[in-house]
């Protein structure tokens, strides 16, 4: 009798260690060590469908087409397996199918991790054959950055996959699986529409910024005025960033959406040179912002106290250059930390919001600055209402310090999800709204 309660203890806990040791695919539950292989199959099968292997039947195996009763198990950690696989593979295709069984099992980990915050009530994590998906509540919308091994795929581009209101993954096709929207992420024509529509409207920002920078520091009467001196320095960031843009929607986007052999790409290599230019990218990006509200803060105050113009302006510089550094930093060791990959384009979620918060920031209080000006303005034609000219200027005035300030940057910091209507359209809007901001100063 003692010796059958143990024996049942010990099965008991031996069914509940496997079972807390399975991980989710969209083709069922599995144990950790077979999930592995079959996810691996699953990965070669998916990305080349046309290749000399294709999952069993009835193992995790892949046979060969033309004999079925050959059979290869599809295990990374066995060198055969991966050279007899890989035999059939170009050395990109190899790379790109390692990298997906690579991705399958730190799913499974991540799956194994999170198993005890899981709730029934919700969808559950799982790995669709490309992507991991977290658990999702119902009625919501999950996205996850476009995977690098794909052809033409860029992780700054997002995959859909919906969790309905019974607690259940959307479901197509005629075996009733998971199914996930990759569309967005295969859309690369638009994407490369968007990325020539960029770099124009750069490129004739930069051509009227350096002439602009060239002439104020050409003249010394110019360059010692303390407005010019700012508008310098506005205009130096703009010119860095814009260069940086440029560069990186050739060399990193624009490559790894044209080429043919994906291992080859910068975003795949994940290099040192590429993360570093996608830091300084998100560095003058921000000083662009910083020296917007410092354009703000400076004619704000001029405006406000005309008798007392600011006497120094070492307090801007620390602000406009020395500011984006603290938080470009911040930003970075957490980059390092958790998403150390595809030169630093993957979304880290509410994290990014280290980078966006005091943009946006700056751009509230240019808008605060803008109505406080208009306003002083407005005030000033009430004591003078019969001279229609100065209506005139204050409009014009107005108009200008728009860009110069950066507000009409407020209506692109929504970022419309590609998978809904119209958003390419808006995306190309915001391309051309955010690029050609200099040209319009």
């Amino acid at each position: 009798m003692y010796s059958s309660a143990i024996t049942i203890s010990f099965l008991l806990i031996l069914t509940h260690v496997l079972c807390s040791q399975t991980c989710r695919s969209k083709f069922g539950v599995f144990i950790k060590n077979d999930f592995n292989v079959h996810a691996c199959g699953w990965c070669y099968y998916f990305l080349f469908p046309e290749h000399a292997y294709s999952p069993h039947a009835r193992s995790h195996s892949l046979a060969l087409k033309t004999n079925e009763s050959y059979t290869v198990q599809p295990d990374i950690n066995n060198k055969t397996s991966i050279n007899t696989i890989c035999a059939t593979l170009s050395s990109d295709e190899c790379e790109r199918w390692l990298l997906c069984c690579k991705v399958s099992r730190d799913c499974c980990m991540r799956q194994l991790k999170s198993r005890d915050n899981n709730d029934t009530s919700t969808c559950p994590s799982t790995w669709d054959g490309y992507g991991c998906w977290d658990a999702a509540a119902p009625g919501v919308t999950s996205q996850i950055a476009c995977p690098t091994f794909l052809h033409y795929s860029v992780p700054t581009r997002s995959a859909i996959k919906t969790c309905q209101s019974d607690g259940t993954w959307l479901k197509r096709g005629p075996h009733g699986l998971d199914w996930t929207d990759y569309t967005p992420c295969l859309s690369y024509q638009d994407l490369k529409v968007s990325i020539y529509i960029g770099v124009g409207c750069q490129i004739a920002s930069l051509l009227c910024l350096v002439p602009s920078v060239i002439i104020f520091c050409s003249y010394k009467s110019l360059i010692r005025q303390h407005r010019i001196r700012l508008h310098v320095n506005f205009f130096i960031s703009f010119i860095s960033s814009g260069i940086l843009t440029v560069i990186w929607n050739l060399a990193i986007t624009h490559d790894k959406i044209t080429s043919t052999n994906v291992s080859s790409t910068h975003l795949y290599k994940n290099s040192v040179e590429c993360r570093l230019l996608s830091i300084l990218k998100i560095y003058f990006t921000s000083t662009n912002y910083i020296w917007m509200f410092c354009e703000g803060l400076y004619l704000y105050r001029l405006i406000v106290n005309a008798f007392s113009p600011p006497k120094r302006l070492a307090l801007f510089y620390i602000l406009g250059w020395g500011t984006p550094m603290l938080y470009s930093i911040a930003y970075a060791i957490v980059r390092i930390v958790e998403a150390n990959e595809s030169c630093w384009s993957i979304s880290l979620g509410d994290k990014e919001w280290i980078i966006y918060a005091p943009n946006l920031f700056c751009l509230l209080v240019n808008v605060y600055f803008l109505c406080s000006i208009l306003r002083i303005l407005l005030t000033q034609l009430q004591v003078h209402p019969n001279e229609p000219s100065n209506f005139r200027k204050a409009l014009k005035a107005t108009f200008v310090l728009i860009p110069l300030f950066g507000v009409q940057l407020t209506v692109t910091v929504y970022r419309t999800p590609h998978h809904l209507p119209g958003a390419v359209y808006y995306e190309r809007f915001s391309d051309i709204l955010t690029n050609s901001q200099t040209s319009d100063i």
